[in-house]
């Protein structure tokens, strides 16, 4: 827990978050959550107590204020000078009063083999400090941080300078939560040899993947952070989040090999609605219990029984603001059994980021900890995880990781961001039984971190004695991994896994085992940048070995996403800090009954915000031996689910669709029906000859009267790199943050005859989406027959901003077509669309051409 309840990690990102977070009137409109506007508030508060009672010094620089390091120095060491505290991010924070600075002058030489370590220590283990090291300035790209939470003593992180070069950096550091001035941070930079581990050597594609779909739900500005299951049968749940108290979305795939609705392409996502909704009704929902993480867990059979046991047990779970609820389901996530209210708590109220996992058919385990004071608990159901027991510590081990069960001994693994995994093994006597006591050690370590962002733990049932454990991590650069086949007590020199310029800086990793020693499955994302800056175009990747416990393994690798899937940086701090969260804290893998992975993400390079996308392996070796079979879809029928999503495209052209009756009023009302800011679709043409006038229609539910203080926007994007539909046809691949984005908007402020409006957008390195207008559309109308509402803008007026290729003309490819109908005020109604397809600007002498799907992925023969 952050002091002063100001939490970093996955728990509060989300507090009374409903829709989407950049819906607002003008401006920089995106909603800030309810902790961060606490800091804000906090920060304001400290700058003023400290002008009018402690005098600030002259110099906002730490003592002494730089330093230069050579790659034979012995070290450099410094002091904090700041006399506040409540730092919630570098944007906001005052040098000087609760953040400092020390420049590194970092010599030029060879640092072949070596990097600079940079840490900050202190005394009391209940403050916080936040340590952010850029290159050049503050203002200058992020190459390092750390910034866990209370109760800890140090932060550290690196400089490669073979990656990001010689000359300035500066440490940057934040009193995110300070009780005691007397207690300053003393920092040091030193150069040190890069730490040895396992070679590997590495294999590229001979696997490939499908197209990659996405999930879509009802009222949902957002749908990320997937957390996704595959049981032995091959039904697949994903479930992503919305925010607190909006609640989790969870969808069906039918990877059943023998069944009629086999869906090995995943072309048909199966919406199951809210597992933690108060009301269980889709339509008429008045919030969630939970919404700010969730996790899925799904049981074992008994062997002896199997042909029963289909379905087994899916057991869910939601965290609330204050505790964690859970659920249960034994019709394939049909029908829920709720437990709600926070159910599972074995400490003071206020938990933070839950795990699963399932022993054998009804046991289950749930992992989290507590914010006040920040330690482990460990709790099992005997039910399937409906309800709980009482709660078992393995202490304080940072931010945990993830929990995983040994079906053959019923030992119970445990993992947290300080690089510890605790280990429980159960009594003898009785048979069944929880373990009672944990016992830790460190698992791995690193000069940057292993907490980018979880540091997580599974273990195999591979035949071994003791079955093999495994963590996979990420040190900012690269994917790491480690092993122990002794129970935890001792572990594998790391061996990276990452390879290649495509993933030349690698996070966010997952994994999952296969059932023979050494096989096992490794997910992340990857990007050709140096650091995790804004520049980063970001595409998940996948790799395989059979031989991971080797001395020299061997890993095959290939590329999941068929697309950019982001433009920018990715966070790795939680709930505050200036990064960008749309992607949120992590992703997961699974395998299904052919051995095939399946991967489900975030994404946001066509929407507002991050949402949930699915890919299955469908060539290549599979992890239970021999070849994944070719894809064959079932015959069908393949059933619609609750509330499907219109097809993309309309049935009239249409670039975007949406849900009729999924406007939301204030913080959680889905009054359903019509409304006219009930968005159903967007229509992108033009009109013109040598000066083409964009025409932007949307149209809505009902616009029997066109109500005042009401605003429709339209959104697209020219100039965005790889703007080709994709092989779907239900979406582009163009990475609309990359381009230049435009926007019309119609508003009744004054009038219902309406104000018509064009502007410049922007996505800011926080994720953040201002708008700014620049001037008059040349017309606009509200039809009320049709219930459209129609913008024209020429080109001409749009092309003195574009920045980022040529004009707009015919020819011009639009993406990101998508669009948000709102009001202000307690009771504010809105409604946002997921992104389109796309246009291209085809009018006057050209024809508008028909655009053409991305081909399917080939297959490649290994």
């Amino acid at each position: 827990m952050k002091n002063i309840n100001l939490i970093k990690t996955s728990r509060f990102r989300t507090l009374f978050s409903f829709g989407n977070r950049q819906t607002g009137r003008s401006g920089s409109s995106r909603e800030v959550p309810f902790s961060k506007s606490i800091a804000a508030t906090l920060v304001a508060v400290v700058f003023l107590l400290s002008t009018l009672v402690i005098p600030i010094p002259h110099a906002f620089a730490s003592t002494p204020t730089a330093g230069t390091i050579t790659p034979t120095s012995p070290g450099l060491s410094w002091d904090g000078t700041a006399v506040g505290t409540g730092a919630p991010n570098e944007t906001t924070c005052v040098e000087g009063v609760n953040c400092d600075t020390y420049t590194l002058n970092v010599a030029a030489g060879d640092y072949t083999g070596k990097f600079i370590s940079v840490k900050i220590a202190w005394v009391i283990a209940a403050n916080d400090y936040d340590l952010y090291i850029h290159k050049d300035s503050n203002a200058g790209p992020v190459v390092g941080t750390s910034a866990g939470g209370a109760p800890q003593t140090s932060e550290s992180a690196a400089i490669d300078p073979t990656a990001t070069g010689t000359g300035v950096y500066t440490v940057h550091v934040l009193y995110f939560a300070v009780t005691s001035a007397a207690d300053q941070y003393h920092g040091t930079a030193t150069v040190q040899n890069a730490p040895r581990g396992r070679n590997a050597s590495y294999l590229k594609d001979g696997m490939s993947f499908s197209s990659n779909v996405t999930v879509k739900a009802p009222s949902a500005g957002r749908d990320g952070e997937p957390s996704s299951r595959t049981d032995i049968f091959g039904n697949h749940y994903v479930a992503g989040i919305r925010g607190v108290p909006a609640g989790v979305d969870l969808w069906y795939f039918d990877l059943q090999p023998n069944s009629p609705s086999y869906d090995p392409l995943m072309r048909h996502p199966i919406y199951r609605g809210q597992p933690d909704s108060f009301t269980e009704e889709d339509s008429t929902s008045v919030g969630a219990d939970g919404g700010g993480d969730v996790d899925l867990a799904v049981g074992f059979p008994d062997p002896a029984t199997l042909a029963t046991n289909n379905p087994p047990t899916l057991a869910a779970s939601s965290l609330v603001a204050a505790n964690i609820s859970t659920q249960r389901s034994t019709d394939k996530g049909i029908t829920f059994q709720n437990n709600p209210l926070g159910n599972a708590t074995g400490g003071l109220p206020g938990d933070d980021r839950e795990w699963q996992e399932f022993y054998g058919k009804d046991k289950v385990y749930l992992l989290y900890r507590t914010l006040a004071p920040a330690v482990t608990m460990i709790q099992r159901s005997n039910d399937g995880g409906l309800t709980y027991g009482p709660a078992k510590t393995a202490g304080a081990i940072g931010q945990v990781g993830s929990i995983d069960v040994h079906q053959a001994s019923g030992t119970v693994y445990i993992s947290g961001s300080s690089g510890q995994v605790c280990v429980g093994t159960p009594p003898a006597i009785p048979a069944g039984s929880e373990p009672l006591t944990y016992t830790c050690n460190v698992a791995a370590n690193d000069p940057n971190g292993v907490a980018h962002l979880f540091f997580s733990v599974k273990v195999a049932d591979d035949g071994t004695p003791f079955g093999t454990a495994y963590v996979a991590y990420s040190n900012d650069k690269d994917i790491y991994l480690v092993h122990s086949t002794d129970k935890g007590a001792t572990w594998s020199q790391p061996v990276r896994v990452s390879d290649g310029p495509g993933t030349r800086t690698s996070v966010i990793p997952w994994m999952e085992t296969g059932s023979t020693p050494g096989s096992v499955g490794i997910t992340w994302y990857g990007t050709t940048e140096a650091t995790n800056n804004n520049d980063a175009n970001w595409n998940v990747f996948y790799a395989q070995s059979f031989s991971a416990t080797a001395d020299t393994p061997v890993f095959r690798q290939t590329k999941v996403s068929d697309h950019f899937i982001h433009g920018s940086n990715i966070s790795e701090g939680g709930t505050l800090g200036n990064a960008n969260r749309n992607l949120l804290d992590y992703f997961q893998v699974s395998f299904d009954p052919t051995g095939a992975a399946v991967i489900d993400y975030t994404d946001d390079h066509n929407d507002f915000d991050g949402n949930t996308f699915v890919s299955r392996q469908i060539s290549g070796p599979s992890i239970k031996g021999g070849m994944v079979p070719s894809p064959v879809q079932g015959s069908g029928p393949f059933a619609p689910g609750l509330n499907p999503p219109p097809a993309q495209p309309g049935p009239n052209g249409e670039q975007v669709t949406d849900f009729t009756g999924d406007q939301t009023i204030g913080l959680l009302a889905e009054p359903g029906g019509t409304s006219p800011l009930d968005i159903t679709s967007i229509k992108y043409s033009c009109e013109g000859t040598t000066d083409p006038v964009i025409v932007a229609t949307m149209t809505v539910s009902d616009l029997t009267v066109v109500p005042p203080a009401a605003n429709w926007r339209m959104n697209f994007t020219a100039n965005a790199p790889d703007s080709k539909l994709s092989a779907t046809g239900d979406y582009t691949y163009g990475l609309s943050d990359r381009g230049d984005q435009f926007w019309v908007r119609a508003n009744t402020d004054t009038s219902t005859v309406g104000i018509f409006t064009f502007g410049t957008a922007v996505r800011n390195a926080d994720g953040s989406i201002p708008y700014t207008t620049r001037g008059n559309a040349d017309s606009g109308s509200f039809n009320s027959a049709n219930r459209t509402i129609t913008i024209k803008v020429a080109a001409s007026k749009l092309n003195p901003f574009v920045t980022k290729g040529p004009a707009i003309a015919n020819g011009s490819v639009l993406v990101g077509l998508r669009g948000q109908a709102f009001t202000s005020g307690a009771n504010a109604v809105r409604d946002t669309t997921r992104g389109g397809t796309q246009y291209t600007v085809g009018c006057g002498t050209m024809p508008t051409p028909t655009p053409t799907p991305s081909p399917s992925p080939t297959v490649t023969p290994t």
